[in-house]
């Protein structure tokens, strides 16, 4: 048999790639929900090598943007949208003067930035109710499956094939206590329960009956429980409090009160698990606290802009900031790689998250984001947490600014019909919706 012909394949892959993006260009919906599946479902070792390697979710992320830009539409820009400009100009300013590396770069502009990317500009081709609604089913299915593992002990994402470094990283299923840690296909129990938490709002506004939306969230609050992360089970509770005090979007007055009922009695059934679990860890979580306690010391050591001078790199290849091979903080790590003055714009867009929601006027994707700053202090963005929590990032930007571009009308403030969903053009009376196509 003769050898196919290199230029014939290039087209046939280019009339594929062509077909494909035709496809999510012309299907939202349906581009939005594989990207999805791909997050909550495929882990990321099962990624590409294409110069770098590529997430699965990262490469699905660029693709679904690429189709969904609008591109007859200009995007209104806030000060929040100002902000992560100035933050992706000063953290990509050390590449001309050589002081970054390039895993940083692509972690910077294809992980984060295109994640933040497809967040803020999702709702120029799709309704945000709608994207609620696909947020609460699908992340409903990762909390089912996490709670199945727990049960059975397997987890059938450890066997899928990928790259050796990340399947050895993070294919290796974790005891707390004895008990095992769910992680589903996050790779990391602290992962899970993160991601989890940062769905909870959204799904709690979700245009679904409060009969649907109430057991969506606990189930996703009882596979928060079974990572046995303290993270994830505080910032899931922040999350829910947040909701019921400042949340405005999709909450009836039953919903609330049923929320905080359920919550209380889950709180008092967990309580001896939890506590069982974190007493035959022993020192464990305390050594956990105390080491993200001393990474604070590295504060000292970053740069005002690019790759702090503590990092180097052992004769084995493994990557130090000073003494510390894992630095446990999102934000500390962001400052150690990246600079303090980006360091700083990161923490001013947190400071206006959290005037948006004492100011009553947070939109669910800004109540999640702003019940995660403990987290991001205190745990890494790692697997798909960190894909997720730039889009919820980049969708609450998005959201703001459609609620502060309608005017006020006399039910502003007053929950969305629990059962609301767009018409067929997209339209709908939410202050959180564009439509276009």
């Amino acid at each position: 048999m003769g050898t196919v012909d290199p230029r014939l394949l290039a087209a046939t892959a280019l009339a594929l790639g062509a077909l494909v993006f035709l496809g999510l260009r012309r299907a939202p919906r349906g581009a939005f929900a594989a990207w999805l599946v791909v997050l909550c479902l495929v882990p990321v070792w099962a990624g590409v090598q294409l110069v770098v390697f590529f997430q699965p979710q990262v490469l699905a992320g660029l693709a679904v943007l690429a189709a969904l830009v609008p591109l007859r539409r200009t995007v209104r820009l806030t000060a929040a949208d100002l902000v992560m400009v100035a933050f992706l100009v000063c953290a990509l300013l050390p590449v001309a003067l050589g002081g970054a590396t390039v895993p940083a770069v692509f972690v910077l502009v294809a992980q984060w930035g295109g994640a933040f990317l497809l967040g803020r500009l999702l709702l120029h081709r799709l309704s945000a109710g709608w994207v609620y609604g696909a947020v609460a089913v699908a992340f409903t299915v990762v909390a089912v499956v996490a709670i199945v593992e727990s049960v059975t002990g397997w987890n059938p994402f450890v066997a899928v094939p990928g790259g050796g470094d990340l399947h050895a990283t993070w294919s290796t299923l974790q005891l707390r206590g004895g008990s095992l840690r769910a992680e589903g296909a996050f790779g990391h129990s602290i992962a899970l329960g993160g991601s989890l938490a940062l769905a909870i709002p959204l799904a709690l506004a979700a245009p679904l009956p409060s009969a649907v939306r109430l057991p969506m969230v606990l189930l996703m609050g009882v596979a928060c429980v079974l990572t046995i992360s303290r993270i994830g089970l505080g910032t899931a509770a922040l999350g829910i409090v947040l909701t019921l005090l400042f949340g405005r979007t999709g909450l009836t007055t039953r919903l609330r009160v049923g929320l905080a009922v359920a919550c209380t009695a889950a709180t008092v059934a967990v309580l001896p698990f939890l506590s069982g679990v974190f007493a035959a860890a022993g020192d464990e979580a305390a050594d956990s606290a105390s080491y993200r306690g001393d990474l604070l010391s590295l504060v000292g050591r970053m740069a005002p802009l690019g790759l702090s001078d503590s990092q180097y790199r052992s004769p084995t290849g493994e990557v130090f900031f000073g003494s510390f091979k894992s630095i446990d903080s999102a934000l500390v790590l962001l400052g150690l790689t990246y600079g303090a003055i980006p360091l700083v714009l990161v923490l001013l867009g947190a400071l206006l998250a959290c005037g948006t929601v004492l100011r009553r006027r947070a939109t669910p994707p800004t109540l999640a984001l702003v019940a995660q700053l403990p987290a991001f202090a205190t745990v890494a963005l790692i697997t798909q947490y960190a894909t997720w929590a730039w889009f919820i990032a980049g969708l609450a930007v998005a959201t703001q600014a459609l609620r502060g571009a309608e005017p006020p009308s006399p039910a502003d403030g007053a929950p969305d019909h629990p059962g609301e969903t767009p018409s067929p053009d997209g339209r709908r009376s939410s202050p959180l919706v564009v439509t276009g196509r």
